[in-house]
């Protein structure tokens, strides 16, 4: 034991002196660092340098100076902002299929899930129109993950949330006849319509979606707004392009005037009839437009 504590008691006081070897001060008194003998843990790393530290400060927030500066917020206008697919690739996080919804397996989602390029461009909308954003997503649906998605949106200095759209069920005729996808869509686009109907002061809006509103189209109901004139469809892995935010830019500046609807007769002599652009009233009985 007395061996092993004089041996422990050697090292320690050669480690010591190894250490006031390594440093040396030169003549004008500034500390120089002696590279000959045995290093520490830490001594591959370079000494802290406070002048490209600042300098690294002001690179980063020249580059966030660098964003044009968000106009002042346009109520007047509105993007209907689905998530999966337009700001992050499908897949890039884990989902779960509840009452026939996809939700993501956590209940929260990270900055380093989005992809960069779409929330560049998303912002590059806002910054463009001034519109307001309205979650339209199906990842609405839980506080936390509204939570969450508003805070990556801060941090790319994207404008708060504004609202979500209404939650309604699909119609179980749809589902039955056309299958889940249609129903989904149509779906979406009545909750876009009472929340348009609700809010009468917005005259310009845009849809960034991965579904195709052509599906709601086709079966678009009386009371229900046309919605793929004034959507963007995103590719699902690809998301949200700085040619889809011009797109989108061209809808909100400069609103696509109605579809021109023509009575006609469908296969079942039915006349479907048009109708008006945020009315959310059903025709009674309801109607399938089929084309």
């Amino acid at each position: 034991k007395i061996g092993d504590a004089h041996f422990q008691s050697a090292g320690r006081a050669a480690a010591s002196m190894a250490a006031a070897k390594r440093r040396k001060v030169d003549s004008g008194g500034e500390a120089k660092v002696d590279d000959s003998g045995a290093g520490g843990l830490y001594d591959f790393l370079p000494p802290p340098d406070p002048t490209k530290d600042e300098a690294a400060k002001i690179a980063a927030n020249k580059h966030h100076l660098a964003r044009p500066r968000l106009p002042e917020e346009n109520r007047s206008r509105v993007i209907f902002l689905d998530v999966d697919g337009v700001l992050l690739a499908s897949g890039a996080v884990e989902t779960v299929v509840v009452d026939g919804v996809t939700l993501p397996v956590r209940d929260t989602v990270r900055e380093s899930d989005f992809t960069v390029a779409a929330l560049g461009n998303l912002r590059s909308i806002v910054q463009q129109t001034g519109a307001t954003i309205v979650l339209s997503s199906e990842w609405r649906r839980t506080d936390s993950l509204r939570s969450s998605i508003g805070a990556v949106l801060r941090s790319q200095d994207i404008p708060a949330m504004r609202d979500a759209t209404p939650i309604f069920s699909p119609k179980p005729e749809l589902v039955e006849r056309y299958g889940p996808v249609l129903a989904w869509c149509e779906r979406r686009a009545r909750e876009i319509g009472k929340w348009l109907k609700d809010h009468p002061e917005v005259s310009a809006w845009v849809a960034l979606d991965d579904l195709d509103f052509a599906m709601a189209d086709a079966v678009r109901a009386a009371g229900t707004p046309w919605m793929k004139i004034r959507s963007v469809h995103t590719d699902d892995k690809v998301c949200l392009t700085d040619g889809g935010a011009k797109e989108a830019v061209k809808i909100l500046l400069n609103p696509p005037p109605e579809p021109q609807i023509t009575r006609r007769r469908s296969h079942v002599s039915e006349t479907i009839p048009s109708a008006p652009l945020c009315s959310t009233e059903d025709s009674a009985p309801e109607r399938l437009r089929l084309g």
